[in-house]
Order: C-alpha cells, then sequence, then structure tokens
C-alpha cells in the first residue's frame, strides 16, 4: 500500500511516495486436526481460525503423506474448517490463507502419523511380573514397559500379557489390566487392587497399515478384554475405552516364546483423540 506526502523544497512543492506498512494479509492460526465425527473417525477434521488481518479470499488445504516429499493441495474453501478422506494415509497438514495474489501459511503443521511405541520384550505375568505390562503416554504416544505388582502403575499400564492361568503356558494374550483381579486365575496374589485401566482390543487384524475397526458398544461390541496372540506376527487394535478421551492403538507381536512366556511386540498410538488411522 503507498501513502503520497505533499512536501515543500526550496520553495517547490514536492509529491513524495511513501510506502506504508499496512498488511493487506495475514495466516490463519491455531491450526489443528480432528477425527471426523460418528462413523466419519477415519477422515480428519482440518480447522483453524481467521487471520487477524480479516478473512481471505478462500484458503488452500494441504497434505503431505508419509510416502510424499511434498505437499499436495487437496481442498479450498472459504469457511474455517475442511474435512478430508485421506483413504486410511496419515500425515501432515498445512493451511493457507490466499488474499488477491498474496498467499500466507499458517505456522501449525499438525499430523495424523501415531507416534511410534518401539519394540519391547514382555513377559507373561507368571514369568516376569515386573515386566509383563505396557502403557502409552497421553502426552507423546511413547510407551513403556510396567510392573503389574506396583498399584502405582495403575495410572499408566494398558495392557498386559498372560495365558489366564496359574504357571506359564498357551496361548498366551494381551489382557486389559482391570481384568487381572476377575479373569485371570494367574494375577491373584500378583496384582494389587487398584484403579486398573479399563481398555478393549479387537480380534486379530489381517494387516498393520490400514484403519483399526470403529469402536462398537455391546451388544454388537467388537473390542474385547483380552485376545489371544494367535500367529506371528499378530496385529491388534486397541481402544482405551476407560479415558475420559478416547485413543486408538495398534499392538503388533512380533514372536513370542510360549515356553519362556516371553513377547516381543511394537506398538503405534494415534495421538489424535478418536481417529483410526493407523499408517505409519
Amino acid at each position: 500500500m503507498k501513502r503520497f506526502a505533499l512536501g515543500l523544497l526550496a520553495g517547490v512543492a514536492v509529491l513524495a511516495v511513501v510506502q506504508g506498512c499496512g498488511v493487506l494479509g495475514g495466516p490463519p492460526t491455531g491450526v489443528a486436526v480432528s477425527a471426523g465425527p460418528g462413523d466419519s473417525d477415519s477422515t480428519v477434521m482440518v480447522s483453524w481460525t481467521t487471520p487477524a488481518e480479516g478473512a481471505p479470499d478462500k484458503y488452500m488445504v494441504y497434505f503431505r503423506s508419509g510416502t510424499d516429499t511434498g505437499y499436495v493441495v487437496v481442498g479450498e474453501t472459504t469457511a474455517t474448517s475442511f474435512a478430508h478422506d485421506p483413504h486410511s494415509a496419515t500425515g501432515q497438514y498445512k493451511v493457507a490463507a490466499v488474499f488477491g495474489q498474496d498467499k500466507y501459511d499458517g505456522a501449525e503443521k499438525p499430523t495424523t502419523v501415531p507416534a511410534a511405541g518401539g519394540a519391547v520384550a514382555l513377559f507373561e505375568i507368571n514369568a516376569d511380573s515386573s515386566r509383563c505390562a505396557f502403557g502409552w503416554s497421553r502426552d507423546s504416544g511413547i510407551g513403556s514397559v510396567y510392573s503389574m505388582t506396583d498399584s502405582a502403575n495403575c495410572r499408566y499400564v494398558d495392557f498386559y500379557i498372560s495365558d489366564l492361568q496359574v504357571g506359564v503356558g498357551s496361548p498366551l494374550n494381551i489382557v486389559s489390566p482391570n481384568k487381572a483381579d476377575s479373569i485371570d486365575s494367574g494375577a491373584v496374589g500378583i496384582v494389587p487392587a487398584a484403579a486398573w485401566k479399563v481398555n478393549g482390543f479387537t480380534n486379530p487384524l489381517p494387516d498393520a497399515q490400514n484403519p483399526v475397526p470403529a469402536y462398537q458398544a455391546p451388544p454388537n461390541a467388537n473390542y474385547y478384554i483380552y485376545t489371544q496372540i494367535t500367529s506371528q506376527p499378530c496385529y491388534v487394535g486397541c481402544y482405551t475405552a476407560g479415558d475420559t478421551v478416547k485413543h486408538y492403538a495398534l499392538i503388533q507381536v512380533d514372536s513370542m516364546n510360549v515356553v519362556s512366556g516371553q513377547v516381543w511386540l511394537q506398538s503405534w498410538y494415534q495421538l489424535v483423540p478418536g481417529l483410526r488411522l493407523m499408517r505409519h
């Protein structure tokens, strides 16, 4: 924007051009992602706040999947939200505000890529109760190994490994912590009474890249208090049913030894509440 000032130099009127400091536009703020509503929780709702400089001519929404090297435009809108179906892909989003010929990118670039829990070794609860449990940080999605003998761990444990009987045998199972005192005879005398988490687990899934199933409540339940590890590898979805804010996760059992009761696994935790996407 230019302003014109009239000055006087040696008695002669001079018309000077002064470059103004006004800004015609600016970026959207608070760009965030959330799960689509209801049955659309494998789609991504991208939302943001109007630039402080005012409403632009339009917004452009970009997506970069985990396998892409750059962003692609997935939509244009004049609203402050946009629903995107990534067709099971996960990745990073950004939003730009367009004012005339100028484009302003928002600073935030939220992601839907699940947090990798890393490879860990767990034991059947009777084989080693100090290393039989696992839980994800609700802040980072990173997982840690825990003991089931310490009631203070009830805030952190999301599942443990058990054959649901005294001693070490088969089949080995992924078990919701809150059921240690009611369905697992092998946990009696080992697990103290506490407010252990309530989680659900799917039957083994065909692969590790598609969205995990949407949670259904009884009588059409598809998440259970425990799931047998039936193969190597074995893929199991998790739903944190006991949390105020619900999250999905994926557990991948790479191998196990039913003689020693040892299980090797890795996991992915979706930090976006209610979103079922797990591609990694």
